[in-house]
């Protein structure tokens, strides 16, 4: 009788291991379901480079099949849109009228008509920058020319961070440049940088002004510039 009991003790604890074992099984199962969930298979590509790979990563995360793509780009909150439904801005980067976003869906041209369109699985989006109006090439091959001014207001004023895609002139000088934004004032010398949006430095602050990653220096805005130059005006700690 006591070996008999023992014996149907070790057969209710081994049904017990395997009934854990199933259920911790499908348990797994249901959570790879759900994570699998979260991954999109929307693919973003962007040949001009002026975003992170996490930028990108935070795009396809809100692009999902079976919604549009307007759905996808508004609810991510990088991208912003103009009045007659055109993108306005992608991660804090704008364009000026001679340039727009230009979108293809699996390498087919997309007209901002078209944002609408439901993403399928697999599908792949390009992003890239666009000339308008008079400004387009000779040649379809050829790309658009244009002078990037990066505004970097740091963690001393991180609202003044943007960058700005403006139309490239021959033989323009940085003082061009930012003569022509109406958001930045020079010094009366017109050698220095006065304000940004408003801003003028505190005493321990100071506007440094860098062409692709080089301080310039006192009679550095004499500057002329090439194609993809980018400016970039930083505010920093004296």
């Amino acid at each position: 009788m006591e070996k008999g009991l023992k014996k149907l003790v070790i057969l209710m604890m081994a049904v017990s291991f395997l009934l854990a074992g199933c259920n911790g099984d499908k348990s797994k199962e249901a959570l790879a379901q759900v994570n699998s969930g979260d991954v999109s298979s929307i693919m973003i590509s962007e040949k001009d480079d002026f975003f992170s790979p996490d930028i990108i990563r935070d795009l396809e995360k809100y692009l999902q099949q079976g919604e549009t793509i307007r759905e996808g780009l508004k609810k991510s909150g990088i991208v912003t849109f103009a009045e007659n439904g055109a993108i306005q801005s992608i991660s804090q980067v704008s364009l000026s009228s001679a340039f727009s976003w230009g979108l293809e869906l699996n390498n087919k041209k997309l007209g901002k008509d078209k944002l609408d369109t439901v993403l399928k699985e697999n599908d792949e989006i390009g992003i890239s920058i666009e000339p308008t109006g008079q400004k387009k090439p000779e040649k379809a091959d050829l790309e658009p020319e244009y002078t990037v001014l990066k505004l970097n207001g740091g963690t001393i004023e991180p609202g003044l961070t943007h960058t700005y895609i403006l139309p490239f002139s021959e033989n323009e000088s940085v003082r061009a440049i930012l003569q022509s934004m109406d958001f930045i004032e020079l010094t009366m010398n017109k050698r220095f940088i006065d304000s940004v949006k408003g801003y003028s430095p505190k005493s321990i602050e100071k506007w440094v002004i860098k062409v692709n990653g080089k301080e310039l220096g006192e009679n550095g805005m004499d500057m002329r510039l090439a194609p993809a130059d980018e400016i970039e005006i930083k505010l920093e700690r004296s």
